[in-house]
Protein backbone atom coordinates (compact mmCIF):
# COMPACT_ATOMS: atom_id res chain seq x y z
CA UNK A 1 0.00 0.00 0.00
CA UNK A 2 1.18 3.28 -0.94
CA UNK A 3 1.00 6.70 1.35
CA UNK A 4 0.26 9.66 -0.34
CA UNK A 5 1.88 12.84 1.39
CA UNK A 6 0.06 16.03 1.61
CA UNK A 7 2.54 18.46 -0.01
CA UNK A 8 1.14 21.21 0.07
CA UNK A 9 2.74 23.91 -1.77
CA UNK A 10 3.70 27.23 0.22
CA UNK A 11 0.94 29.60 0.40
CA UNK A 12 1.47 31.86 -2.39
CA UNK A 13 1.45 35.57 -0.15
CA UNK A 14 -1.88 37.74 -1.15
CA UNK A 15 -1.68 41.25 -2.79
CA UNK A 16 -2.39 42.76 0.52
CA UNK A 17 0.41 40.93 1.94
CA UNK A 18 2.58 42.05 -0.65
CA UNK A 19 1.89 45.52 -0.76
CA UNK A 20 4.09 46.31 1.91
CA UNK A 21 7.52 45.01 0.01
CA UNK A 22 6.44 46.82 -3.28
CA UNK A 23 6.16 50.18 -1.67
CA UNK A 24 9.26 49.48 0.64
CA UNK A 25 10.90 48.44 -3.10
CA UNK A 26 9.39 51.77 -4.83
CA UNK A 27 10.50 54.28 -1.97
CA UNK A 28 14.34 53.49 -1.34
CA UNK A 29 14.90 56.27 -3.36
CA UNK A 30 13.37 58.50 -1.30
CA UNK A 31 14.93 57.27 1.64
CA UNK A 32 18.19 57.44 0.24
CA UNK A 33 17.42 61.06 -0.49
CA UNK A 34 16.32 61.50 3.21
CA UNK A 35 19.47 59.19 4.23
CA UNK A 36 21.60 61.58 2.77
CA UNK A 37 20.24 65.04 3.62
CA UNK A 38 20.23 63.60 7.14
CA UNK A 39 23.58 62.83 7.30
CA UNK A 40 24.34 66.12 6.45
CA UNK A 41 22.50 67.64 9.52
CA UNK A 42 23.27 64.86 11.80
CA UNK A 43 27.12 66.88 11.77
CA UNK A 44 25.80 69.72 13.18
CA UNK A 45 22.95 68.56 15.15
CA UNK A 46 22.14 64.77 15.54
CA UNK A 47 19.33 62.91 14.72
CA UNK A 48 17.80 62.44 18.36
CA UNK A 49 18.26 66.14 18.54
CA UNK A 50 16.64 66.88 15.67
CA UNK A 51 13.74 64.59 16.37
CA UNK A 52 12.97 66.76 19.12
CA UNK A 53 12.99 69.93 17.42
CA UNK A 54 10.78 68.37 14.44
CA UNK A 55 8.28 67.17 17.60
CA UNK A 56 8.19 70.88 19.15
CA UNK A 57 7.90 72.56 15.59
CA UNK A 58 5.35 70.21 15.02
CA UNK A 59 3.32 70.34 18.15
CA UNK A 60 4.08 73.89 19.50
CA UNK A 61 5.26 74.62 22.73
CA UNK A 62 5.53 71.18 24.70
CA UNK A 63 5.77 69.82 28.39
CA UNK A 64 9.17 67.71 28.46
CA UNK A 65 6.58 64.76 29.09
CA UNK A 66 4.92 65.19 26.19
CA UNK A 67 8.05 65.57 24.22
CA UNK A 68 9.16 62.33 25.64
CA UNK A 69 5.77 60.72 24.89
CA UNK A 70 6.05 61.45 21.29
CA UNK A 71 9.23 60.64 20.62
CA UNK A 72 8.93 57.56 22.95
CA UNK A 73 11.47 58.57 25.31
CA UNK A 74 11.12 58.25 29.07
CA UNK A 75 10.70 61.49 31.13
CA UNK A 76 14.22 61.44 32.68
CA UNK A 77 15.59 60.94 28.77
CA UNK A 78 13.31 63.88 27.70
CA UNK A 79 14.25 65.84 30.02
CA UNK A 80 18.26 65.46 29.42
CA UNK A 81 17.59 65.99 25.95
CA UNK A 82 15.95 69.25 26.32
CA UNK A 83 19.01 70.23 28.79
CA UNK A 84 21.46 69.46 25.98
CA UNK A 85 19.17 71.36 23.16
CA UNK A 86 18.48 74.55 25.65
CA UNK A 87 22.40 74.63 26.60
CA UNK A 88 22.86 74.86 22.83
CA UNK A 89 20.38 77.53 22.41
CA UNK A 90 17.97 75.70 19.90
CA UNK A 91 15.34 75.64 22.79
CA UNK A 92 13.77 77.37 25.65
CA UNK A 93 12.76 76.06 29.26
CA UNK A 94 10.82 77.44 31.19
CA UNK A 95 8.55 76.94 34.31
CA UNK A 96 5.24 76.31 32.43
CA UNK A 97 2.58 78.65 33.75
CA UNK A 98 -0.22 76.10 34.78
CA UNK A 99 1.94 74.13 36.48
CA UNK A 100 5.57 75.32 38.03
CA UNK A 101 6.77 72.02 38.70
CA UNK A 102 6.47 71.22 35.06
CA UNK A 103 8.89 73.02 32.43
CA UNK A 104 7.55 73.93 29.65
CA UNK A 105 9.59 73.72 25.94
CA UNK A 106 9.86 76.09 22.88
CA UNK A 107 11.64 76.36 19.87
CA UNK A 108 14.38 79.21 19.43
CA UNK A 109 15.21 81.24 16.30
CA UNK A 110 18.40 79.02 16.38
CA UNK A 111 16.31 75.86 16.66
CA UNK A 112 14.15 77.13 13.86
CA UNK A 113 17.11 77.70 11.46
CA UNK A 114 18.21 74.08 12.15
CA UNK A 115 14.90 73.14 10.56
CA UNK A 116 14.49 75.60 7.97
CA UNK A 117 18.23 74.43 7.27
CA UNK A 118 16.85 70.54 6.46
CA UNK A 119 13.77 71.46 4.62
CA UNK A 120 15.89 73.71 1.92
CA UNK A 121 18.26 70.70 1.60
CA UNK A 122 15.05 68.39 1.20
CA UNK A 123 13.58 70.42 -1.41
CA UNK A 124 16.92 70.84 -3.15
CA UNK A 125 17.07 67.10 -3.64
CA UNK A 126 13.74 66.96 -4.26
CA UNK A 127 13.79 68.96 -7.14
CA UNK A 128 16.80 67.55 -8.65
CA UNK A 129 14.97 64.20 -8.64
CA UNK A 130 11.88 65.21 -9.91
CA UNK A 131 12.93 67.18 -12.58
CA UNK A 132 13.79 63.90 -14.06
CA UNK A 133 10.55 62.33 -13.80
CA UNK A 134 7.25 63.51 -15.96
CA UNK A 135 4.55 65.57 -14.83
CA UNK A 136 2.13 62.51 -14.51
CA UNK A 137 4.56 60.90 -12.29
CA UNK A 138 5.35 63.69 -9.90
CA UNK A 139 1.46 64.30 -9.59
CA UNK A 140 0.97 60.75 -8.85
CA UNK A 141 3.56 61.03 -6.01
CA UNK A 142 2.54 64.04 -4.53
CA UNK A 143 -0.94 62.07 -4.06
CA UNK A 144 0.42 59.45 -2.55
CA UNK A 145 2.69 60.67 -0.57
CA UNK A 146 -0.25 63.17 0.81
CA UNK A 147 -1.88 59.73 1.34
CA UNK A 148 0.63 58.19 2.91
CA UNK A 149 1.97 61.35 5.25
CA UNK A 150 -1.80 61.72 6.55
CA UNK A 151 -2.12 57.79 7.59
CA UNK A 152 1.49 58.16 8.96
CA UNK A 153 0.34 60.90 10.90
CA UNK A 154 -2.75 59.04 12.79
CA UNK A 155 -0.58 55.99 13.61
CA UNK A 156 1.89 58.49 15.49
CA UNK A 157 -0.79 60.50 17.26
CA UNK A 158 -2.43 57.10 18.25
CA UNK A 159 1.30 55.71 19.70
CA UNK A 160 1.97 58.79 20.87
CA UNK A 161 -1.69 58.97 22.80
CA UNK A 162 -1.30 55.27 24.01
CA UNK A 163 2.23 56.35 25.47
CA UNK A 164 0.78 59.33 27.76
CA UNK A 165 -1.93 57.04 29.23
CA UNK A 166 0.55 54.50 30.10
CA UNK A 167 2.66 56.90 31.39
CA UNK A 168 -0.13 58.24 33.38
CA UNK A 169 -1.23 55.52 34.90
CA UNK A 170 1.94 54.65 35.60
CA UNK A 171 2.12 57.73 38.08
CA UNK A 172 -0.90 56.90 40.06
CA UNK A 173 -0.47 55.22 43.06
Amino acid sequence: MTTTRNRSRPKRPTEAEQYPVRLERATRGLLALNVSVLEHMKISVGLEPLRALQSLDRRGPSMVGELGDDLGLVPSTASRLSDRLAEAGLITRRPAPSNRRSTLLELTDAGRAILDELVALRIRAFGEVADQMSNQDRAALIQGAHAFTAAQQRLSDKSTKQRAESRRAGDKP
